[in-house]
């Protein structure tokens, strides 16, 4: 597990632990949460979106590396 995932684990936890909570609070406190939550929301789609993007990007990194010994062995056989 990276170090990205157990963040999120970790701040999973701590919302889950918060929204147990929650029902004791008062309305500026749920308008808070809800503002938190919002923004969690937005961190952890940006962060799969990262990781997709760096799993893209190595597939990329593989793929040029393949081709480029392709071309090699292509040129060496003339």
């Amino acid at each position: 597990m990276s170090d990205l995932d157990d963040l999120i684990a970790e701040m999973r936890q701590k919302r889950d632990e918060l929204r147990v909570k929650l029902h004791l609070a008062g309305k500026d406190a749920r308008d808070d949460w809800e503002q938190a939550v919002s923004e969690w929301d937005r961190f952890v789609e940006k962060a799969q979106l990262e990781k997709s993007a760096d799993e893209v990007g190595e597939a990329a990194r593989n793929l040029g590396l393949k081709l480029k010994e392709a071309f090699e062995r292509a040129r060496k056989s003339d």
